[in-house]
């Protein structure tokens, strides 16, 4: 697996990234294919957050935390994870579709999010790959970003849609048409 470990405001020291490395390494019993891993340490008003995104068998996990030291922070995150991970392995497991060869998402393409300002209201553009999946590992995927809606390439229709998660706790879809 590999991993990258970056601080703003925050020395990342071999120290640090030995620990993040080794803690994250042991997730790897729940997915076997754990591709890579970010993490982001920030500093603010004397606290630190962490800011971990996995892509495990090409579903990406996310978790954030916070506290007083990097130690405290990304333990919480952690936490999270690991039950994030746990949950979900386990709905995979119910629906059958961890014996996909590989689970299809939609991932990040390679480089940095540009924080530029488009107009006085969009200040932060992100870039994705979208990859071909069913509905179902649409809402899958949206669940474990913990996102509202997620867009994703049909893999039946071959047609852009977005799935969104409604405030009676039921689902959306969204099926634009050219």
């Amino acid at each position: 697996m590999e991993i990258v470990v970056r601080g703003k405001n925050v020395e990342i020291t071999d120290f640090i990234r030995d620990h993040v490395t080794k803690k994250l390494a042991k997730l790897e019993r729940f997915f076997k294919r754990i591709l890579d891993a970010t993490v982001h340490f920030y500093s603010e008003r004397g606290r630190i957050k962490v800011e971990v995104t996995m892509t495990a068998s090409g579903v990406v996990l996310r978790g954030e935390g916070e506290g007083p030291d990097w130690r405290t922070a990304f333990d919480e995150v952690l936490e999270k994870l690991e039950r994030q991970v746990k949950r979900h392995k386990e709905k995979l497991e119910r629906k059958g579709l961890l014996r996909k060869e590989e689970l299809v998402a939609l991932e990040e393409v390679p480089g940095e999010t540009e924080e530029i300002k488009v107009s006085d209201r969009v200040v932060k553009v992100k870039e994705f790959v979208l990859r071909p999946m069913s509905l179902e590992d649409a809402i899958l995927q949206m669940e474990l970003l913990g996102h509202t809606f997620f867009v994703f390439k049909d893999l039946d229709k071959e047609k852009v849609q977005v799935v969104y998660k409604r405030k009676d706790g039921n689902y959306g879809l969204i099926d634009l048409v050219y």
